[in-house]
């Protein structure tokens, strides 16, 4: 996917430094093609990213993280061939020590579950889809920073 110069949204603006070849590759998981596909179409308009896979199945998204070397996830753990998603987490790291896993979902409560079972942070899915797509693209530019959620709550450790 290509990206045109300008990043989106007022929290971006001005801190992304955007070198040929520095862009942060993101995989997109998701069951819902609708979401997958809108997520993967709002951070390709951001400037520094590539979305380099957009996968519904768990088998896609560890084939995706292994062929890809993400430096992101987005991964909504409600995927149907598996009664815990959040496992995926674990082999991810696995395949990929270094890659940061951010698991998005409906509601505040899963966010416990989903960072004891090593994810790098959470963000729900029924808030504002640009302060969505603004907290992915701060994770995913700016390793180590933090971000806060449409839930209010801290989405990546430091």
């Amino acid at each position: 996917m290509t990206t045109p110069s300008t990043p989106i949204g007022p929290r971006n603006r001005g801190r992304i430094d955007h070198r040929q070849g520095t862009d942060r590759r993101i995989v997109i998981v998701d069951a819902d093609h609708r979401v997958r596909d809108s997520l993967a179409g709002l951070i390709g308009l951001a400037a520094g990213v590539n979305v380099v896979a957009i996968v519904g199945q768990a088998g896609d998204a560890l084939s995706a993280v292994s062929r890809n070397r993400p430096d992101v996830v987005v991964l909504d753990p409600r995927l149907p061939e598996l009664e815990d998603g959040l496992s995926l987490i674990e082999v991810m790291h696995r395949i990929r020590p270094e890659v940061r896993v951010l698991v998005l979902g409906w509601s505040g409560d899963h966010e416990e579950m989903a960072m004891a079972a090593g994810a790098d942070g959470f963000i729900c899915k029924s808030g504002d889809p640009v302060t969505l797509v603004e907290d992915v693209l701060a994770v995913a530019l700016h390793p180590g920073a933090t971000g806060e959620s449409a839930v209010g709550t801290e989405i990546a450790r430091s």
